[in-house]
């Protein structure tokens, strides 16, 4: 077995595509992997039986590092008239339409970012731009988006987290039942709550499904709960409630430790009380 049916075989490659050429190349210190694909003559035909083929285009794939090594699929693809006459490029079986990478790097780039992994850091890891990264990654996250399926939602929690240093916030939406997030929008006023239901309901779970909405004290949040989810229950999340709570308690403890008081000096007494709250 030469080197080209081992690619073939390690591609898994089907009729009429085959390696024509595997060359390893050194310039300095960069070492990379080329392997060049074609297909055969006379299977890229019309329905009237002559070949349909246009002006080859010559295209460059990104692949998986073969040991520490680059590589690289080259292939001059070939455009086609279609049967109404309009020029196509012609799927290729390893690579998304569109994109500079075979399909198992995208799959492999999605798994290290699913286990945690930046996705900067995915594209430097690779020895790729990150550019690549995030273009497969956002690729995948609006086919997600896409086919998601948030029907019935019933109980819903609704919080705000910081996008990056600064004042730029995202409103984050959960199914609390599905323990799932169902919809990220930019802001943290009344104008998310909106968009979050109208998500909800493009999706095919109208205002009036929902239950309960579980969020913070935050005035826009309940002003828009209440405006488009009518019939829904607000349930602040204990988190919030708490640090009421641990505030009361410890104004408390200041107001009446400046006084001659029988809790003067009883300031462990709180602490456990706030600790004991934690459990709340």
């Amino acid at each position: 077995m030469n080197n080209e049916q081992l690619f073939e075989l390690a591609l898994g490659l089907q009729a009429p595509w085959y390696v024509s050429k595997t060359e390893f190349r050194s310039e300095g210190a960069s070492k990379s992997m080329h392997v060049t694909l074609d297909y055969r003559s006379g299977f890229f035909v019309s329905s009237t039986g002559h070949s349909t083929v246009h002006d080859l285009v010559d295209r460059t794939w990104r692949h998986l590092n073969i040991f520490e090594h680059e590589c690289y699929l080259h292939c001059k693809v070939p455009p086609v008239y279609d049967q109404d006459d309009k020029v196509k490029q012609v799927d290729v079986p390893w690579a998304r339409a569109g994109i500079g990478s075979i399909l198992l790097f995208g799959a492999f780039s999605m798994f290290l970012i699913g286990q945690g992994m930046p996705v900067n850091k995915v594209g430097k890891t690779l020895l790729d731009y990150p550019k690549r990264a995030w273009t497969i990654f956002n690729y995948w996250i609006s086919v997600a988006c896409c086919q998601a399926d948030h029907k019935g939602v019933k109980i819903l929690g609704i919080d705000e987290t910081s996008a990056k240093k600064g004042h730029d916030y995202l409103a984050l939406a959960v199914d609390m039942e599905q323990k799932r997030v169902v919809h990220v929008t930019k802001g943290k006023g009344a104008d998310t709550i909106t968009a979050i239901a109208g998500y909800l309901k493009g999706k095919g779970s109208p205002a009036e499904g929902v239950e309960q909405v579980c969020t913070d004290l935050s005035p826009g949040f309940i002003s828009g709960i209440g405006k488009e989810f009518p019939k829904a229950e607000i349930v602040f999340d204990r988190f919030h409630v708490k640090v009421l709570l641990n505030k009361a308690m410890d104004d408390l403890r200041e107001r009446e430790g400046k006084t001659p008081h029988i809790l003067k000096g009883q300031k462990c007494l709180f602490l456990r009380g706030e600790q004991n709250l934690k459990g709340f």
